[in-house]
């Protein structure tokens, strides 16, 4: 599945939020940005982003796929998962690498390792079928293109691994987020699995519920 990767170029988080650079666009602090400073950013940044959506402020196709992100990182942590990819989505103005959005890492009790392989859509955003290089979106060929990238090769060869000694090690999912324009502004994720050919699964399971603040609540 995940083995023979035709791109090793690794690519680093270079790029730091906002906050991070003075005025004359000058990094403030060193490029090396905190694991907890990320998530502080992101969820800063989801906080006030579900502020515009409820104040009905259009938010670009760039912008809405940089929340799906954001919200994709969180909800993976939130279930014991480390995000492992580079780099991390921490504002709407995030420029898109056109690789894969996300890589999770969750250790098991044993030691064993699980990994998540996902892509993150918005509202009525599909995966993308035929693209210039011949593959479908999330099809195996199209993940193997470019996991070396998203992790470095020593990761992305640890992937390859767990999935040979173990095909259940390893998901590939699309964590799909779809916000409201109801007068509740109720938001909700889901997720649901993709195939070798890059064709979501009709299996989704909604894992989360918002209210119009963008804090995550129960089942509405």
């Amino acid at each position: 599945m995940f083995r023979d990767a035709s791109e090793n170029n690794i690519e680093k988080n270079k790029e730091l939020p906002e906050e991070f650079v003075d005025d004359d666009g000058v990094e403030s602090l060193p490029k090396e940005i905190s694991i907890d400073e990320i998530d502080e950013s992101q969820c800063r940044e989801i906080k006030e982003t579900f502020e515009k959506i409820a104040n009905k402020i259009k938010l670009t196709d760039a912008e809405k796929g940089n929340l799906g992100e954001m919200l994709m990182d969180q909800y993976y942590i939130s279930q014991g998962y480390v995000p492992i990819h580079s780099p991390r989505v921490t504002d709407l103005k995030h420029k898109s690498g056109q690789g894969i959005d996300g890589v999770y890492e969750k250790t098991d009790f044993d030691g064993s390792k699980e990994y998540v392989i996902a892509d993150a859509k918005v509202n009525f955003s599909k995966l993308n079928k035929g693209l210039a290089d011949g593959t479908n979106q999330m099809s195996d060929v199209w993940v193997e293109k470019r996991l070396d990238n998203a992790v470095g090769k020593e990761k992305a060869d640890e992937i390859r691994d767990a999935y040979e000694d173990d095909s259940n090690s390893v998901s590939k999912v699309v964590y799909h987020f779809s916000y409201a324009d109801s007068v509740n502004g109720k938001s909700k994720s889901d997720v649901s699995t993709v195939d070798s050919d890059g064709k979501q699964e009709k299996d989704s399971v909604v894992v989360q519920f918002f209210d119009i603040n963008g804090n995550e609540i129960g089942e509405v």
